[in-house]
């Protein structure tokens, strides 16, 4: 029995290697520049608009036409990927509504009248160029059929008005690889949510080309909103606009700070248009979709405050982000300390966990990483919270180490396994814990229950050999982002924890009809 351990370990070894250096999603704004042809459009304001300069805001309204989809062939197939797209459009409407309030335009804002007839793939309708829209920004949803290439799904304006921001658009799906997408995984389902909200925040501002675009509390250009610097042999952008600025002293506790910078590497798809991975990570608007769970960061709704298209931009909605937080100027333009947490060093061939203790990684480069600034990077079957694909999901691990799976489970850095085998070395293993209200962290294993008191401190569990490593600071661990239950059952996005839910559902879990 101890040679299958043995022989167990090395297989899950080899056959997570291959997964070590896996992108998921990368974002496509190459792709967006080249189909669309985008145009800005004054305000006109006449005497009897002027009024709504002090009108009350709205909730952000956005509205959107799937006619495109009718070219679809008439199969089961086809009409699950449709209704797949739509709801996940419905469901990333249901954000920004929650999250962004406007002063409604002035009649006649919703108008198309450019001189071309198309965004992108779609055909602008004749009442779109006769009809004035109630809403702050219609998108022409569609599909193109692409499997060589690496976006899932891709966004862009068409029509801007000066001053006040984007009126029209277009989301378009690569059915190429999401026709083999199961949609009835909620974990699935949920990345595409992420990446369509991802592609609708490029519409509403978040782009290197609408910098010049966003205007200041005064509706005037913001005065240098960019200040460019050599970090770790890069040209780098940084954005120091005032919300920004603002948030990234604080985030970071660097008083001197040039501003957030920007994505440095990856073409024309990822830099400039997107936060640097490698002073924040997992982070919804990075240049590839988290491997694990993607957090809506207080950088990117002080960004959209900055655009100054936006009345308010709900600051509840805010997730707490921990990677790089409090680590100093030296993080942000120095040479990256492979002893913090939040580095590694390549070569050593460790499975332990990745930053957030979600499941288990290796350290490597990535195209988004600055040189030398390696991390632990998420195997794509070792997520402790996805029990329907895990290495770990056996009888072998689960008897022998102790493991458990789950909505519940985090992975530890351990070297546990049961007293009848021979002993093993530290790695990263998935286990069930809860927190108590003074962040202490009790962890399963096997069902023995032990709990961790003190930051990094090293248990013993009776029946086992080896020891379990607590995380390194507890309170960060009891207050990283958690799943929501049942993934809001598809019917949702999780914020903060808690579903919000779709017009139509309700529920903790968004499993009711409303």
């Amino acid at each position: 029995m101890n040679k299958l351990i043995a022989v167990l370990l090395i297989a899950c070894f080899a056959f997570t290697q291959v997964h070590a250096h896996s992108q998921g999603h990368k974002c496509a704004h190459e792709k967006m520049n080249e189909k669309l042809d985008k145009e800005i459009v004054d305000l006109i304001i006449d005497e009897n608009e002027r009024h709504l300069q002090n009108a009350k805001p709205r909730n952000f309204k956005i509205t959107y036409d799937m006619a495109y989809f009718n070219n679809l062939p008439n199969t089961p197939e086809m009409q699950i990927f449709r209704k797949s797209c739509e709801k996940a459009i419905k469901i990333a409407t249901n954000f920004f509504s929650n999250l962004i309030t406007i002063v409604p335009k002035p009649t006649g804002s919703m108008k198309w009248d450019l001189r071309l007839n198309k965004c992108g793939e779609a055909t602008i309708p004749v009442a779109d160029k006769t009809t004035d829209k109630d809403s702050d920004l219609h998108l022409y949803i569609t599909y193109t059929d692409e499997p060589q290439e690496t976006y899932l799904a891709y966004a862009g304006w068409c029509r801007f008005l000066r001053i006040v921001g984007p009126t029209h658009g277009q989301v378009n799906f690569n059915l190429g690889l999401l026709k083999s997408y199961n949609f009835a995984n909620s974990l699935q389902f949920q990345d595409l949510v992420g990446i369509v909200i991802h592609e609708m925040t490029h519409v509403l501002g978040f782009s290197g080309s609408d910098i010049a675009n966003w205007v200041d509390a005064n509706k005037k250009p913001h005065v240098n909103p960019t200040v460019q610097q050599t970090v770790r042999g890069m040209t780098t952008t940084f954005i120091k606009t005032p919300n920004v600025l603002e948030f990234a002293k604080k985030y970071y506790g660097c008083s001197t700070i040039p501003g957030m910078a920007l994505e440095n590497q990856g073409g024309s798809g990822s830099s400039g248009s997107h936060w640097e991975t490698t002073i924040i990570q997992d982070e919804l608007m990075n240049a590839s979709i988290s491997p694990t769970i993607p957090i809506f960061t207080g950088f990117t709704a002080a960004l959209l405050r900055d655009t100054g298209f936006y009345a308010s931009v709900n600051s509840n909605m805010e997730e707490k982000s921990f990677y790089g937080k409090d680590a100093g100027c030296p993080f942000i333009t120095g040479s990256c300390d492979d002893k913090k947490r939040e580095f590694c060093t390549v070569g050593s061939l460790e499975q332990k966990c990745d930053y957030y203790y979600h499941g288990v990684g290796q350290c490597n480069a990535s195209t988004f990483l600055d040189n030398d600034c390696d991390t632990f990077q998420t195997f794509s079957n070792a997520k402790c919270y996805d029990d329907s694909n895990n290495f770990q999901n056996n009888p072998t691990y689960k008897s022998a180490m102790g493991v458990s799976l789950g909505s519940n489970s985090k992975c530890f850095n351990s070297s546990l396994i049961s007293e009848r085998y021979k002993p093993i070395k530290e790695q990263g293993l998935c286990y069930t814990y809860s927190c108590t209200a003074a962040n202490q962290v009790i962890v399963s294993v096997g069902g023995t229950q032990v709990t961790c008191s003190k930051n990094g401190q090293q248990l013993k569990v009776p029946g086992y050999t080896g020891l379990l490593t607590c995380p390194e600071k507890l309170d960060q661990f009891c207050a990283f982002k958690k799943l929501c239950p049942s993934n809001c059952s598809s019917n949702g996005f999780c914020n903060n924890g808690t579903c919000i839910c779709m017009n139509g559902f309700r529920g903790a879990a968004c499993d009711q009809a409303a």
